[in-house]
């Protein structure tokens, strides 16, 4: 069993929709926590009026921004497979930070006024599954349901995740997302981590979603195989962390240019004598997980003129992963009970499944 790519949302500073991730996005300087330097960021437009009609639903009164990415995000998806099943959709959840703006908040009140006085309403929204709890309730889901925390990498888990609920089939779809949410206190963080070195490393928040499906596909790419797992401890060893993650697919398979800040330099290493394609977007921005999410709809937007590709998720602090996805046929999910696959006369070779 073959996970296809069915659809895709994007909630970006560019914008709304896969489309916005080629646009030129504005850059903000923004001041740290601190107040002290300022440093270049991407930043979603919370007043877009995308975001702003989810205050309509009443869970979402007190969620946290990340949460409305999410949400918008998992809609488009879902909005573009009008056949999905939302009571067999699952939902993966990847973060790096998460409920970063409430958490720092709740935590404000504690310093200041005294855990006794710290507001029991905000604690929730502080936890990362409260955006995954808003998104499966609004959107109606019906099936399994994860969080996973890590670095970049955790999105390549992710997708292990989803493939084994499909070929198990306690999903007939599966909502893959990443999300990150700005708060100044991130910069500080960034900063410390020697993450903010480059120049060139923009700090953003957004968030991506793509719908893997059992059957059907629609945006012409299917899930081959991920390579996950190659954890380093220092910068040094993460040159043969990454050389080994790109080992385990064929030298002939082109690669994505997905690294940013200190990576860059770890990434160019590992690539050697293989075909590196750039990034067909106008602002790159470290985003982590959501940044994954983006990475993974324009790579696989760009097979059709190849038949394969690699698009590694450098982890910034933690491990490698990559994936290699490959150009599917030409299939067309049809709704109604018996989930039949119909597939169009341009796919050769092609069977009929009920």
């Amino acid at each position: 069993m073959t996970p296809h790519l069915t659809a895709c949302g994007v909630v970006c500073p560019g914008g709304f929709g896969a489309e916005a991730l080629t646009r030129e996005w504005p850059v903000t300087m923004t001041h740290d926590a601190a107040g002290l330097h300022k440093y270049a960021t991407c930043l979603v437009d919370r007043q877009a009026p995308e975001l702003k009609r989810w205050e309509q639903e009443p869970r979402m009164r007190r969620a946290s921004p990340i949460t409305y990415y999410m949400l918008e995000a998992a809609h488009q998806a879902l909005e573009a497979a009008p056949w999905t099943d939302r009571r067999r959709t699952g939902i993966v959840a990847t973060f790096f930070l998460g409920c970063l703006v409430y958490t720092i908040r709740f935590y404000r009140q504690i310093t200041a006024e005294g855990r006794r006085f710290a507001s029991p309403v905000l604690f929730p929204e502080t936890v990362f599954n409260s955006p995954v709890s808003h998104v499966v309730s609004v959107l109606g889901l019906g099936g399994p349901v994860y969080s996973q925390v890590g670095d970049k990498s955790c999105w390549a888990n992710a997708l292990r995740t989803a493939e084994c609920w499909l070929a198990r089939g306690s999903a007939d779809q599966v909502l893959v997302l990443g999300a990150e949410e700005f708060e100044a206190h991130q910069l500080d963080a960034f900063k410390v981590a020697g993450l903010l070195r480059s120049k060139a490393c923009l700090v953003g928040e957004g968030a991506g979603a793509i719908l893997l499906a059992r059957n059907g596909c629609s945006e012409g790419a299917s899930l081959a195989n991920v390579a996950d797992g190659y954890s380093f401890g220092s910068r040094e060893n993460a040159v043969l962390a990454a050389s080994e993650c790109l080992a385990q697919f064929p030298l002939t398979c082109p690669v994505l240019s997905t690294a940013t800040g200190w990576m860059r330099r770890i990434a160019t290493k590992a690539s050697s004598g293989r075909e590196v394609l750039g990034r067909p977007c106008a602002t790159e921005c470290e985003a982590a997980t959501a940044t994954c999410a983006w990475d993974t709809i324009i790579g696989t937007r760009l097979l059709g003129n190849r038949p394969e590709i690699v698009i590694p998720y450098w982890g910034l602090s933690q491990q490698c992963a990559a994936a290699r996805w490959i150009d599917a046929p030409a299939q067309t999910y049809v709704a109604g009970w018996a989930r039949e696959l119909v597939t169009t006369p341009e796919a050769e070779g092609s069977t009929l499944e009920r």
